[in-house]
């Protein structure tokens, strides 16, 4: 099934797309991940990120489509759509795990705030992962009470949790790459 942003069913698919779509698009994802993870880009910045991180940031979204897709077909067997309540838990969770992994991410090809500020200067990278680490983290704890808000509100409300961080993520590493231009104390390896 499909649904609006109301909750109301307004399409079909057959069981076996209902059965196999998300876990066709999460293996996808992984796979997508893995190849990024081989082929060694070569940014400015870049350091080697830790293998327990990356394994745990893969499992996170690993987990973050698993329960999403077992919430869907949950709904579909009792022909109804997924709470939005239940499906903002879930987003705000992921949100503060991710929120604690971000200080220890290192400048790589699938994960962070990705702009030039963070890929040419690692601590540019490692300033700006930081503060939105710590934004990701209120924005989910602000969620999970949200949880209790009827459903479409919540929508737009998860979507705000969202992108409030790493939009503020992304305008602060802008301003701290101008402000250590302007002071001079821009490291070599950004220039």
């Amino acid at each position: 099934m499909h649904w609006d942003l109301h909750g109301e069913v307004n399409g079909w698919g057959g069981p076996w797309e209902a059965a196999l779509l998300l876990p066709s698009i999460a293996t996808g994802i992984y796979l997508f991940i893995l190849v990024l993870d081989w082929g060694r880009l070569d940014f400015r910045a870049a350091r080697g990120m830790a293998a327990a991180t990356r394994r745990q940031v893969r499992l996170l979204i690993v987990l973050l489509l698993g329960v999403m897709h077992a919430l869907i077909l949950a709904a579909s067997l009792r022909g109804g759509a997924p709470r939005a309540n239940v499906l903002m838990a879930c987003i705000s969770l992921f949100l503060v795990l991710l929120g604690n992994l971000m200080p220890r991410l290192e400048p790589n090809a699938w994960v962070g705030i990705r702009i030039p500020p963070t890929l040419e200067n690692r601590e540019v990278w490692k300033r700006t992962h930081r503060m939105a680490g710590r934004w990701l983290v209120v924005a989910g704890l602000v969620g999970l009470p949200l949880c209790l808000l009827p459903g479409p509100s919540t929508h737009v409300l998860g979507l705000g949790l969202i992108l409030t961080p790493l939009g503020a993520g992304a305008i602060y590493a802008y301003v701290l790459r101008h402000r250590m231009e302007t002071a001079g104390t821009l490291p070599p390896e950004a220039s």
